[in-house]
């Protein structure tokens, strides 16, 4: 009589449902946590670098022990470097802006105290797509997508740190901060009359934009310029515990899905004890229980990780409908990645099970209760 290694795995799962459903929504669970955690993580990143890119200026200034995330230190520069910055050949341009934050909803936004005049000559012009630019000391201008949550128009009125602000302007997302307010009002608000975050530099050409950033490296001591063009890579780099936490979440991810294969073929072997004995009674080889064993597990794994997607995706869907200001990239990169380690903490928990199936004796297997 011949056993089918191909049937019999399955057979086992069907057999098994409720156990076999528990198990491969563990495994699910743990792909989807992955897959969520460092879509936040990467698309959090990511969004921030993106929108000081198309601030459209050359080069970002700040002081040299300056965090490169959001650069969210107030007062941190004399705004009197403004001037230095522009003496220097190839400089157009100079921006001084104040970075702070802001809680909405238990969300925190970045606001920008920018001068609307110098802010468009450093790049990209503030794209209004409703309202005009700040004119007055109580002014704000919102991006479109923060506008959108919160429902709010032009010539509404938003409370930030206890004092009520004014809509004057809904810009296009994407650019720099969500919230923008006159650079004279932040700094009071801060108690920093004087001082800004950051400066954006604004070339005469590009090819002057790397010798320009050296030079002013060079030139004022205590500041470092970067190259917005590579801004993303400069930030992954120099972002501290990031890939240390990618590394984290990952192993934690192998680890459950190690767990809980290694507990479900456990308990699975100690059922089928007289099975086990009956198949090797049949003839069934060490190779055979071995190899019906594993597969079985990366049958489950493999259910475990196709329903750790679509788990992932409806949670993604989830997310960004109550925080919609929230943004989760989910890379392909990354699907693959986790669907690796989900398979893979499923066969190294299955190894120990199948190995000590194999090693049953027949006939103690026949007599087991």
């Amino acid at each position: 009589m011949e056993i089918s290694m191909s049937n019999l795995p399955l057979s086992n799962i069907l057999q098994r449902k409720v156990r076999s459903l528990i198990s491969i929504l563990a495994v699910a669970l743990g792909i989807s946590l992955l897959l969520i955690l460092i879509g936040m993580t990467k698309g959090t990143v990511n969004d921030v670098a993106r929108r000081l890119e198309n601030v459209g200026a050359d080069i970002l200034v700040q002081r040299s022990d300056s965090s490169v995330f959001l650069g969210l230190k107030s007062g941190v520069l004399p705004m009197k470097l403004q001037e230095k910055i522009e003496a220097i050949p190839g400089v157009k341009a100079v921006a001084p802006v104040m970075t702070w934050t802001a809680s909405l909803d238990g969300s925190i936004q970045v606001v920008y105290g920018i001068q609307p005049e110098t802010f468009n000559q450093v790049g990209n012009h503030l794209e209004l797509l409703e309202g005009r630019l700040l004119k007055g000391e109580k002014e704000i201008i919102l991006d479109n997508r923060l506008a959108e949550a919160r429902h709010l128009d032009v010539g509404a009125s938003l409370d930030l740190w206890g004092t009520t602000y004014t809509v004057v302007g809904i810009s296009k997302a994407g650019m720099g901060a969500r919230i923008f307010m006159p650079l004279e009002t932040l700094q009071k608000s801060l108690d920093e009359e004087g001082r800004v975050s950051l400066f954006f530099v604004r070339c005469e050409s590009l090819d002057l934009v790397k010798s320009v950033a050296g030079e002013i490296e060079r030139q004022i001591k205590g500041l470092k310029a970067y190259v917005l063009e590579t801004f993303v890579d400069t930030m992954m780099r120099n972002l501290v515990g990031l890939n240390e936490f990618l590394m984290g979440t990952t192993s934690a991810t192998l680890f459950i899905s190690f767990l809980v294969i290694l507990l479900a073929m456990y308990t699975t072997i100690l059922e089928r004890t007289r099975e086990i004995g009956i198949l090797k009674a049949m003839g069934a080889s060490k190779g055979f229980i071995i190899g019906s064993i594993i597969l079985e597990s990366i049958l489950l794994c493999l259910a475990g990780v196709i329903v750790g997607y679509g788990l992932t995706f409806i949670l993604k869907k989830l997310i960004q409908t109550f925080y919609p200001l929230l943004n989760i990239e989910i890379t392909w990169y990354w699907i693959l990645i986790s669907g690796l380690v989900g398979i893979l903490g499923g066969l190294l928990g299955s190894f120990y099970p199948a190995f000590r199936a194999a090693k049953q004796d027949p006939i103690l297997a026949l007599r087991y209760e």
